[in-house]
This record gives C-alpha cells, sequence and structure tokens, in this order.
C-alpha cells in the first residue's frame, strides 16, 4: 500500500508521535509512506526513524486553503497514493477535498478529542467526507455517532507505545532540581484549559495539608502557563512545586516520580498515563473522556470524579500512603500496556482498516 499522512501541526505533541509511530511501523513493513505538513513543522522535519523519506512541504492556511489542496492532489497522482491518512482537524477537510480533486485515494481520519464537533452544515458534510474516521477511544467514537457519523463509518484503534522508548537510563531528582527524599507526584501535558491544572493544584494543596513534605512537578508548557504559575502561587504551594517546562525525554523522567497524576476534564485517551504505565509508574486519573480504556479502576491505576480536587487529593494520598497498593498498580498496568497498547499493535489495526478500506472500492 501507499499512504500520504497529514499533519498541520507546527509543534510534537502527543499526536503527533503516535502518528510518527505509524509512519515507522508501516514503512517497515515494505508499505510506502510520505507525509505532508508545514515547512517549519517538527512533524516535517523529523525522520521518524526513517530514510530517505518523502515530504511535501504544504502551506496549510486553513482547512479549505486551495494552495495545500492542490499541492496534495498531484502528490496522490504523482505518488499512486492509496491512502490519505489525516492525523490533525484541518488535514481531515484538506485529505477530503485533495482526494476529490485528485479523482483517486481513499480517507481516513484520526480522531484523538472528545469534544463534540461544531453543529452545522459544514461541519455535517465534513464528517461525512471521509471513508473512515479511527478513534482513539471507544468514548470518541460515541460522541461521533452521536453527532450522526454512520457506524460503518467509525472505527476505534487506540493510541500506543513503543516499548522500546522507555527503555533508558532515568533522570535523577538532583539533575532536574527535585527534592531527593520528598512524595513527588508527576504530571506531563499541555498548558491548556482541558488539562484542567487548577483542579491539581487545588488537589495538591490539600494533600499538602496532610504530606507537608510532598512535591509536584509539571512537565509542560502552553498558552495557560502564567496562569498556572499564578494559580499556584495563590495556593501557597510555590515552594513545594516545580516547572520543568518543555521537555523531549519525557520517558527519563517519569521513573522519578513516586505518582503519575492526570487532572484532565477532557481527554480523548489519556496516552500520556499509558507512558506513566511502561515506566512502572502508579497512575492516579480522572474520569474524563476515553480514560476509562487506559485507567482500569482499582486495577491498573486509580480513578476519581474529574473536576473534584478533594476526590483527588484522596486518591493522590492513598497511592503514597499505601505502597503495597502502588506496587500493585503499577505491576499490573504494566502487564496491561504490554498486552494492549503497543505500537506494533497499532501498526496492525491499522492495517487491517487499509486493507478493509481498499477492499470496499
Amino acid at each position: 500500500m501507499r499512504i500520504l499522512h497529514l499533519d498541520e501541526q507546527r509543534g510534537w505533541r502527543g499526536g503527533e508521535q503516535q502518528a510518527s509511530y505509524l509512519i515507522r511501523g508501516l514503512s517497515l513493513r515494505g508499505h510506502f509512506v510520505a507525509v505532508a505538513g508545514r515547512a517549519d513543522s517538527e512533524f516535517l522535519r523529523r525522520e521518524h526513524g526513517l530514510q530517505n523519506l518523502t515530504r511535501l512541504a504544504c502551506p496549510f492556511r486553513g482547512e479549505l486553503d486551495p494552495s495545500t489542496v492542490w499541492r496534495l492532489a498531484q502528490a496522490v497522482k504523482r505518488l499512486d497514493i492509496d491512502i490519505l491518512h489525516a492525523h490533525t482537524s484541518h488535514a481531515h477537510s484538506l485529505a477530503c477535498l485533495a482526494r476529490a480533486f485528485a479523482g483517486r485515494g481513499h480517507v481516513v481520519v484520526t480522531r484523538r478529542v472528545d469534544f463534540v464537533p461544531k453543529p452545522g452544515f459544514f461541519n455535517r458534510r465534513k464528517y461525512a467526507m471521509p471513508d473512515r474516521i479511527a478513534c482513539v477511544s471507544h468514548c470518541i467514537a460515541g460522541i461521533l455517532r452521536e453527532f450522526g457519523v454512520p457506524e460503518s463509518r467509525l472505527s476505534v484503534i487506540n493510541s500506543a507505545q513503543d516499548p522500546a522508548r522507555f527503555d533508558v537510563t532515568p533522570c535523577s531528582r538532583a539533575e532536574l532540581g527535585l527534592p531527593e527524599d520528598a512524595p513527588l507526584f508527576g504530571n506531563v501535558g499541555a498548558f491548556v484549559g482541558h488539562k484542567d491544572h487548577a483542579t491539581l493544584i487545588r488537589a495538591f494543596r490539600k494533600v499538602k495539608e496532610n504530606l507537608p513534605e510532598a512535591h509536584l512537578a509539571l512537565v509542560g508548557d502552553g498558552e495557560l502557563r502564567t496562569e498556572i504559575e499564578t494559580g499556584i502561587a495563590s495556593a501557597g504551594v510555590a515552594g513545594s512545586v516545580t516547572l520543568l517546562g518543555y521537555r523531549k525525554d519525557v520517558p527519563r523522567i517519569l521513573p522519578v516520580f513516586d505518582a503519575f497524576v492526570l487532572s484532565s476534564k477532557q481527554e480523548g485517551f489519556g496516552g500520556v498515563c499509558a507512558e506513566a504505565m511502561f515506566s512502572g509508574v502508579p497512575v492516579v486519573s480522572t474520569d474524563a473522556g476515553g480514560m476509562i480504556e487506559t485507567v482500569k479502576p482499582g486495577i491498573t491505576g486509580l480513578m476519581v470524579p474529574k473536576e473534584n480536587p478533594a476526590a483527588l487529593a484522596a486518591a493522590m494520598l492513598r497511592i503514597i500512603q499505601d505502597p503495597d497498593l502502588a506496587a500493585e498498580l503499577a505491576d499490573r498496568a504494566m502487564g496491561y500496556v504490554h498486552e494492549h497498547l503497543t505500537a506494533d499493535r497499532m501498526v496492525e489495526n491499522y492495517i487491517a482498516l487499509y486493507e478493509t478500506m481498499l477492499r470496499e472500492t
């Protein structure tokens, strides 16, 4: 098969890492892969573990950009593309339009967020155009089904991780400027609204009332950084919270944490919790979106209602104060992710989906 992957994001987040796993896995299995993105984007610049990868730079000026549509359509014809795989919302529309102008190819869109699509004719048409929408969780598939996408056009393929990525030498706490002996909670995520760092900060303040020596490390950056810094100061915990910024070495940082805490109020799948599980770190999570498909309450982690600082604090304390429970959760989680959430399994699921789409022509 010949697959063109589209992603218009400039930065590198979980979705781009997932696409990268897929690109490399497809190529290693003998399929032709090409990537399309902005000229200055991480997605286009990265090697994805491959040599001589075919790359297509496009403007991506919005989801109806005629210049990008034309370039994509020409590439689809020139490269004999069978599948256009869009990994973002804007790429979704552009892939469908490029397919129409090229007169060939099938479109699959990966949907990673549990937001309800906006109403209106344009969005109804947009979500009717792809041959398949691959949702990273059953939660997302349910949202699109309620929105009106036919069941026949929906598939569920969980996000995944490459276990080899976590076979690294961990950072030391000293290297990160973190206290050596403090009970250490960690969170990894962009500083954006749906990650709900505000609830995590309020929960951590409650934790400190019972566990004064506790410390919290936040890995990430984003538009709400100033607001988060203000919230930390207002909560009176500034001396016990370290902001580590955006990091490319998250697998080296995760093992430093005594517990990983996800406070999101919206979450498509929660791949970062799977990362913590591959690292052997016990997880506390809210019940946002598709989290139930990664964190099995009381089995692979502890789960609490979203936007509930008191419940989150109680779970954080429990996982620190009961080390036997923490070890059991981490051990079961490690087994679960190695069985169900590896990149190899995800790649094979996408290949099966592509083959099904091609057979249906």
